[in-house]
């Protein structure tokens, strides 16, 4: 991964007029307190966008404030007469916004209330061709590289209808054989189901889309938030339980602006850090 299109956000607690808030302690936030949430049924929206929207809006007008502890995932679907599965897709699209976080050992929380800055669009590149720019040898091992079922996330994620089929590619990214980084992707399988009849641990994603698909991919959203490594996850990076690494959410889109990649990349924090550039 290289740098890419990247949002920032003024981040602070709001009143419904819009005016900063007061500092308040964090609290845990009762079904009582969602009780006016309403999943309409045979509304067009999916119940997922639907219970996100509802749970924007309370976040934004300052009704769940910085900090407060959302109920758990089992009682908050109950009360909403929901699948957690759908529940958590909506919370999923909160996350990548920015406005809740997952904390282990407490549950998901309000993170922020976001006013949003758009920095500059900086230079697209590959993890490969980052690392080719530097001077080091790119290198990837395949963890998983196979079509599966989209989830509720991943779906949403691509703007797919849940149960499409995606390719799941998993890969250790290396650097000199050093391991910088554990990236999840997923694409649509109905445009690049030919996909699967490359080399990835060759070869770049993005020059097989683009010399194999006729696909460059031209724009991402990208969200960057600090974590510590589980087990999985530091084994496979060479790291520790516990260590911490920059987890990156992103979705990318080609040139016509359609979705044809959703991401989850965790980077050692020990080998790489971001700079991010901004002008006024």
């Amino acid at each position: 991964m290289g740098k890419f299109c990247l949002f920032f956000h003024i981040m602070q607690p709001v009143t419904a007029a819009g005016h900063p808030s007061p500092a308040a302690l964090p609290s845990a936030v009762g079904l009582d307190q969602l009780s006016n949430l309403r999943v309409q049924r045979r509304s067009a929206t999916p119940i997922f966008k639907q219970i996100a929207a509802q749970l924007r809006r309370e976040i934004e007008q300052g009704n769940l404030r910085l900090g407060d502890v959302m109920p758990g995932e089992r009682e908050f679907a109950d009360a909403l007469h929901v699948s957690r599965m759908t529940l958590r897709a909506a919370v999923d699209e909160l996350v990548a916004e920015g406005l809740l976080m997952r904390q282990r050992g407490r549950g998901t929380i309000v993170a922020h209330v976001r006013i949003h800055k758009q920095a500059q669009v900086m230079g697209f590149m590959s993890f490969s061709e980052e690392m080719r720019a530097r001077g080091l040898t790119p290198s990837s091992r395949i963890l998983a590289f196979k079509s599966e079922i989209a989830d509720a996330s991943v779906s949403a994620q691509l703007d797919l209808p849940v149960g499409a089929q995606v390719i799941l590619l998993k890969r250790v990214r290396l650097a000199n054989g050093e391991p910088m980084a554990l990236e999840r992707c997923y694409l649509p399988h109905a445009r690049f189901s030919q996909l699967l009849q490359f080399d990835l641990a060759a070869r770049s994603l993005y020059d097989i889309l683009e010399r194999e698909f006729d696909t460059r991919p031209t724009r991402c959203e990208e969200t960057v938030e600090a974590i510590a490594l589980d087990a999985p996850e530091a084994r496979a990076l060479g790291a520790k339980r516990g260590d911490p690494a920059l987890l990156v959410t992103r979705v990318t889109r080609d040139a016509r602006g359609i979705l044809i990649e959703a991401e989850q990349t965790l980077y050692r924090a020990d080998r790489y850090r971001m700079v991010f550039i901004r002008e006024r």
